[in-house]
């Protein structure tokens, strides 16, 4: 009975979470994916306007051309640089996507300990079971060896849980 019930807490916690969770990363990895190709295809193709520079007349480049319509030089400074700041931003983005991620199993595992110890098989549950066994067990329905055995099974059953050990990311250290 026990394992059920947090078998099922857990799901429906990693259920619930874990949609919001997996939903979070990958709108932050698309975004990081997306900003850091941008960045690479930017600086990749900056050498273009060196080449022809009259893109930069014919208003190719809208966002640059204002100020680099007379010199290409310029105008591939500020591809580059624009590329680099896009790549930064994608890799910021993919960085809170590891984040997020390695946070998400801490605290998940936690969780699940947090739930196991919720779920502890109280003594009137043990002494129910035992009784219902034995019950079985003068009805005939099981032999001695299967009373034996499941009796020693149900007296084997943890009747705590250590703590867990908190999570040392988030521990606060204290100064003396």
């Amino acid at each position: 009975m026990s394992d059920v019930g947090s078998g099922l807490i857990k799901l429906a916690y990693r259920g619930i979470a874990g949609f919001f969770v997996a939903m979070f990363l990958f709108i932050f990895a698309s975004i990081g994916v997306s900003l850091t190709l941008a960045g690479v295809i930017m600086i990749a193709f900056c050498w273009i306007p060196l080449v022809f520079p009259e893109l930069l007349d014919a208003n190719a480049i809208v966002i640059i051309t204002p100020v680099t319509s007379a010199n290409p030089e310029i105008a591939v400074l500020a591809l580059i640089i624009a590329g680099l700041v896009l790549l930064a931003v994608g890799f910021f983005f993919l960085a809170i996507t590891y984040i997020i991620a390695k946070g998400a199993i801490i605290v998940d595992k936690e969780v699940a300990q947090l739930v196991d110890r919720a779920f502890i098989p109280s003594k009137k549950d043990r002494i129910s079971r035992l009784e219902r066994i034995a019950a079985l067990h003068n009805q005939g329905v099981l032999t001695d060896e299967e009373f034996q055995h499941e009796k020693n099974l149900l007296l084997q059953e943890p009747t705590f849980y250590p703590e867990p050990e908190p999570s040392k990311k988030f521990q606060f250290i204290e100064k003396e």
